[in-house]
């Protein structure tokens, strides 16, 4: 038996997931590959490549096309019909293990690479899987029973959800799929879902932290950035700094608005893209980090890592800074407190409170001015729930726990 995790790219959140999962799986004793549209170097991962099918490829350009103009916001679909082959594929009695799939497989796709007789999971990483086809939750609960009249979609054009929503509750049913979340939000929004309708237990399989992140001798950069020893330091980072739904302009604004805190801290900022602040900010732009090794750095030399966005799934980067000892701060949204520990409960705040996120990060700026050598959080905490070989050996008793597969139609 193989398992197989499928993802439309290497990079980013969930894939990032699948890989880590993969390896900790194969160090568990599971053969465990990953497939995506990536070229793939690494060992355990296998690339696809689309079929050359004019016709499909056609009907997928005008599909992806629509989806963007009859929309006001993030809209993907399982319309797409190209299909996908690679060096090897899944075979009667492997495990299939969805993940990100948003804006790239569709039903035509997945059911060719789907054979008979293989147990098929999807962890859910967004709410893509379980609406109509929007992404991010920004408070529409409509997936929960038809994704009627659809808020991003343009007049004319709302039933589109509908139809998608029962294309996947279709799929869901016809192939048996098992849905697992990252976060215990996750799974409730699983339990009250359309598309997994009666599913009562949902298992939590939360990310993997790198190890890189539990290292004793993670290099000091202080020194190397020439921040005073006086000084707080307040780190934050995504992918895109100007993602509106991170929150980092409004963040920098707030600070800023607050003067002797301002003074007092030197806020490393990492990301890729611009953004136009107050000179009086001490504000390093530290430009997009490729390792896990560099951005361990960053958080190990910061007093504090903030989180202000208004909306996380889980909240990975929260993990990992605890991870290397530092304390978090963060709004309370969506899987948030899965990833944050006790000892920093008492600094997750309302969403969108700006006030209450300044005054987190002054109550642990006194706590760091106590203590001697600065305040640290224990590191055990997230050992003890996101390291490799505690989450392999969670989803391989999963697969092996899972009902037989019953036959389809």
């Amino acid at each position: 038996m193989k398992v197989w995790h499928v993802t439309r790219t290497l990079y980013g959140g969930a894939g990032i997931y699948a890989q880590r999962l993969s390896e900790a799986l194969r160090n568990a004793g599971v053969d465990s590959w990953t497939l995506s549209s990536d070229e793939c170097a690494a060992y355990g991962a296998r690339s696809l490549d689309e079929s050359q099918s004019s016709l499909a490829s056609f009907s997928t350009r005008v599909t992806r096309s629509l989806s963007h103009r009859l929309t006001s916001a993030p809209f993907h679909t399982l319309a797409n019909m190209n299909t996908y082959s690679g060096e090897e594929m899944p075979q009667p009695g492997d495990v299939i293990h969805l993940h990100s799939l948003t804006g790239w497989m569709g039903l035509r796709g997945l059911k060719a690479l789907i054979p008979d007789g293989v147990k098929v999971f999807w962890t859910v990483h967004d709410l893509w899987p379980l609406s109509g086809g929007c992404i991010l939750y920004s408070g529409c609960d409509a997936f929960r029973s038809r994704c009627d009249n659809c808020p991003v979609l343009n007049y004319g054009f709302k039933n589109l959800a509908k139809m998608e929503l029962s294309h996947k509750e279709n799929f869901i049913a016809k192939y048996g799929v098992q849905p697992i979340a990252n976060s215990s939000w996750i799974a409730d929004q699983i339990r009250h879902s359309r598309v997994f309708d009666g599913v009562d237990e949902v298992p939590i399989v939360p990310p993997i932290i790198d190890p890189v992140y539990f290292e004793s001798n993670i290099p000091d950069i202080r020194h190397d950035l020439q921040i005073s020893d006086e000084k707080i330091v307040v780190s934050m980072g995504a992918r895109a700094i100007t993602d509106r739904y991170k929150g980092i302009p409004e963040f920098l604004t707030a600070i800023a608005n607050r003067p002797r805190l301002a003074e007092r801290c030197v806020i490393l900022l990492f990301g890729e893209g611009h953004l136009d602040f107050q000179e009086a900010l001490d504000v390093r732009i530290l430009g997009r980090l490729n390792s896990a090794s560099e951005i361990a750095k960053v958080y190990s030399a910061s007093d504090v890592f903030v989180s202000p966005s208004v909306m996380e799934t889980f909240g990975m980067a929260l993990a990992e800074a605890q991870a290397c000892g530092t304390p978090v701060a963060a709004f309370d949204v969506g899987g948030v407190r899965d990833a944050v520990s006790d000892e920093c409960r008492d600094f997750i705040v309302p969403n969108g409170d700006m006030e209450l996120l300044l005054d987190a990060i002054e109550s642990i700026a006194a706590k760091s001015v106590a203590s001697e050598r600065g305040w640290r959080v224990c590191r055990d905490w997230t050992k003890a729930r996101f390291a490799p070989d505690v989450i392999g050996k969670r989803q391989s008793a999963l697969y092996e726990s899972s009902p037989s597969i019953q036959p389809r139609d």
